[in-house]
């Protein structure tokens, strides 16, 4: 089992991608999936530092409102919600300044 993070692409050259998590630091990954083209402001999944997928902003949205719901009923806050409201949120700024 491997844990994959969510993240938005900020910058591609080339076989590397510059990747956020959420807490504006950039990190250098390999993007190791030939699939699929990436673009700035694409949702990926990072595990190791390598790009194993892209995730759909749909379904990152999905996840939060079912984290949402989670946190809710139990009464608490959780992180993970945060990254990826975090993330959804840099997600639709790249995808604005593109426009």
């Amino acid at each position: 089992m491997c844990w994959g993070v969510p993240a938005v692409v900020r910058e591609i050259s080339g076989d590397f991608a510059e990747i956020d998590y959420g807490d504006g630091v950039l990190r250098r990954v390999i993007i190791g999936i030939s699939e699929e083209k990436l673009k700035k402001g694409d949702l990926v999944i990072v595990h190791a530092g390598v790009v194993i997928s892209k995730l759909s902003y749909e379904d990152a949205f999905a996840t939060a409102e079912m984290l949402r719901d989670i946190a809710r009923t139990a009464g608490e806050s959780y992180e993970l919600l945060e990254h990826y409201e975090r993330i959804l949120r840099l997600s639709k700024e790249e995808e604005d300044e593109v426009r």
